[in-house]
């Protein structure tokens, strides 16, 4: 179609020549041009010569200030190297649609792909420049095979050590020409971090969105977001504060952006937030490929990686440099029916589309964190009874670190179901671990748990929080409802946390399918575990950080190199990027290293990114500053 295109307006361009009345002035163009040029790389050999001198001179300083303002001319020249290429490509584009000529061969279009190569080397941020080279490479691919093929190899300079004598020992390494690769970066995942990290790659370090493929197997940008249960809401709260502070809103994935501005939404749903990524990534136009799911991903000899897709009922191999593993943890749940006896009765709340909308009256939640307690809060708005049966008593827990309890958001609507007057209020029983799920004999499930030691770790005596309920409350309730006695005192409490020995057993009976919110094993561990070792899960990392993917400073894989982790389940130590305002300053990051294994100067890019808080490559700071007051 481009070349079409092309060739209608040069013939359009030939008959408006053919006017002896425009072509003077087209003639007087030139003849600028041409001065225009000729001026140009004058200065150019003045600017060398001056700066050779002041080398020799040893004045280093001011030689390279001379040599510096020289280069500013190389975007003007890599311009007029795409003129060049094109006024070499275009006779030949007539020549492709002129029925009565024979189709001309790849060697002939060799003069115009070597210019706007050229072009591309002097300023690789030249849009044309790459834009021709992508739409010529794709035009090869359909002539004749010939010599051009082996003329087509460019080479990508990586700056070397410079030797006692100034020479520059640069490696160079043959990369292939872009017919032979589908993308410079494959990026499996169209949710927050392939998105953002998409974004980052192109619109901050300057890749062709062209050359960065993003791979959703869902019907939308931000699938898993728009398989949350309608009731499931974001625990960080977005708010616009960009302009007035140095921080922007904790859910945006690229800066200038805001959920918040964007959906009107403090703590969007998760249809709302897939809007917020859909509308980055048109607006940035990036190269998104639906209904795409990735089978494999295969290391090539010599450098880069088979992607084999199934796409449209068809499988095929895609080809990229670099391939970044963005495909999440909610479509991955922690559901195995191993993990206890009669697990698979049980149904994990990722399944679940709308709590409201469950039959039944009543629940048995397994698991106490974020998903255990925002089950147990919308199963009790939408008139059910929750019982909460978790290992430590989440909602007394208080860290310095936001990734290890309650959100304040998750906390505040606890309290707001716990509060006196509020019916049914959710039964929250802890420190228990499920030991099995049996079919009751007269229907329904029996969920039966053992009682670990007491490790409730209530706030600091000190402190202005206060606990949902003491242990001597709630063993008075426990003994008064145990006792047939009078409950009331306690009824505002709305938490049983029974007293029972280490070892001994409860049973909780339940009519519908108990619910495992119990979180998520995520796509590394379930689908990716070729691509990255794990750390030992009986170390002493607990939670998240248990089994995690051993990852670089620059978050790439420590066992498969040229594959990148971005999203949630990055973590360094015992740090857990699992927030998107932790994860997000991690994209720079990965796309500094593969833009610079790409032969690009970064510089320019990574500065940004550090202006606006997204390159945090030192996590000295990521420590625990709070609890003092």
């Amino acid at each position: 179609a481009f070349v079409r295109m092309d060739a209608r307006k040069k013939r359009h361009k030939s008959s408006e020549m053919s006017d002896p009345s425009s072509s003077a002035p087209d003639m007087d163009m030139a003849t600028e041009s041409s001065e225009a040029a000729l001026a140009m790389a004058s200065g150019l050999q003045a600017g060398a010569e001056r700066a050779k001198q002041l080398l020799e001179r040893e004045d280093y300083a001011n030689a390279a200030l001379e040599a510096s303002g020289a280069l500013q001319v190389l975007p003007s020249l890599a311009d007029l190297a795409v003129v060049q290429g094109r006024a070499l490509l275009q006779p030949l584009l007539d020549t492709v649609m002129t029925e009565d000529n024979a189709a001309p061969s790849r060697i002939q279009f060799k003069e115009a792909y070597e210019a706007f190569r050229l072009a591309a080397v002097m300023d690789p941020y030249n849009a044309e420049a790459l834009m021709e080279l992508e739409r010529l490479s794709k035009l090869l691919e359909l002539l004749p095979d010939d010599s051009m093929q082996a003329q087509t190899v460019v080479e990508v300079q990586e700056v070397g050590e410079t030797d006692a004598c100034g020479h520059n020992h640069s490696h160079a390494h043959a990369r292939a020409p872009d017919t032979e690769w589908t993308a410079d970066v494959i990026v499996i995942g169209g949710g927050a971090a392939g998105i953002g990290t998409a974004f980052s790659l192109t619109a901050i370090f300057g890749l062709d969105p062209s050359r960065v493929l993003v791979l959703e197997r869902g019907e939308a940008v931000g699938t898993s977001f728009r398989s949350w249960p309608e009731e499931m809401r974001f625990i960080s709260p977005s708010f616009n504060q960009q302009g007035w502070t140095k921080s922007f809103d904790l859910n945006s994935i690229a800066h200038g952006t805001s959920p918040a501005y964007t959906l009107h939404a403090q703590h969007p749903s998760g249809t709302q937030y897939a809007d917020y990524i859909n509308e980055i990534a048109e607006a940035a136009k990036l190269n998104v490929q639906l209904r795409t799911e990735v089978l494999s991903v295969a290391p090539i000899d010599g450098g880069g990686f088979n992607v084999r897709v199934r796409a449209a009922g068809e499988e095929v191999t895609k080809r990229s440099r670099y391939v970044v593993w963005a495909a999440g943890e909610f479509q991955y749940p922690r559901e195995s029916p191993d993990a206890f006896a009669g697990a698979g009765l049980c149904t994990h709340n990722s399944r679940v589309r709308s709590w409201k909308e469950m039959p039944g009256d009543e629940y048995v939640l397994i698991g106490g964190y974020e998903s255990g307690v925002d089950a147990a809060v919308n199963l009790a708005k939408a008139g059910k009874q929750a019982t909460v049966l978790a290992s430590t008593a989440t909602w007394n827990v208080q860290t310095v670190d936001p990734s290890s309890e309650l959100a304040p958001y998750t906390a505040d609507r606890l309290r707001e179901v716990t509060a006196e007057g509020f019916s049914p209020s959710p039964k929250l029983l802890a420190p228990l671990r499920v030991q099995r799920v049996e079919r009751a004999p007269e229907g329904g499930f029996n969920v039966v748990a053992a009682w670990k030691a007491a490790d409730n770790p209530l706030p600091l005596p000190d402190g202005l929080r206060k606990p949902f309920v003491t242990r001597a409350e709630s063993t008075a309730r426990w003994l008064a409802e145990q006792e047939g006695g009078d409950a009331a005192p306690f009824a505002s409490l709305g938490t049983i946390t029974p007293p029972g020995a280490e070892g001994s057993e409860v049973v909780v009976h339940t009519a519908q399918p108990p619910v495992l919110c119990t979180g998520f094993e995520g796509s590394v561990a379930s689908v990716a575990r070729n691509l990255f070792a794990f750390a030992d899960e009986a170390d002493e990392a607990k939670g998240c950080l248990c089994g995690a993917a051993m990852l670089t400073d620059d978050d790439e894989s420590t066992a498969v190199p040229g594959v990148f982790l971005v999203g949630p389940s990055v973590s360094h130590g015992d740090l857990s990027f699992c927030f998107v305002y932790k994860f997000r300053q991690r994209f720079g990051i990965v796309a500094d290293k593969i833009c610079r294994g790409l032969g690009r100067d970064t510089a320019a890019a990574v500065a940004e990114c550090r202006k606006t808080n997204m390159y945090l490559d030192d996590l000295s700071c990521c420590v625990g500053s709070c609890g003092t007051c």
